[in-house]
């Protein structure tokens, strides 16, 4: 199944597996503002991921699942931050 993913990078190979491992394929969509963005146009999927916990809450009104990804920095202390994805959050939005 295809999951659109809030992103303004590609996938990385950790979101890309996870995604996989729960039965979906990332469809990178562009980004969008966690608070203000307008989000009709990702009513067409049945899921939707992004990273960030706020933009979720308003995905769950329009979309039926909803997927947040887990990252961790992965960068040595004082350098610049490195994110990877620890896990994929699915969570029931809209029916």
């Amino acid at each position: 199944m295809k999951m659109a993913f809030i992103t303004r990078h590609a996938p990385t190979p950790s979101q890309s597996d996870l995604a996989k491992r729960a039965g979906y394929e990332l469809i990178p969509v562009g980004d969008r503002d966690a608070f203000t963005a307008d989000l009709a146009d990702l009513a067409e999927f049945n899921a939707v991921a992004c990273v960030h916990p706020a933009l979720a809450l308003r995905l769950a009104r329009i979309v039926p699942i909803v997927g947040v990804f887990e990252n961790a920095n992965r960068a040595p202390e004082g350098e610049k931050p490195r994110f990877e994805a620890l896990a994929l959050h699915l969570y029931i939005g809209a029916e």
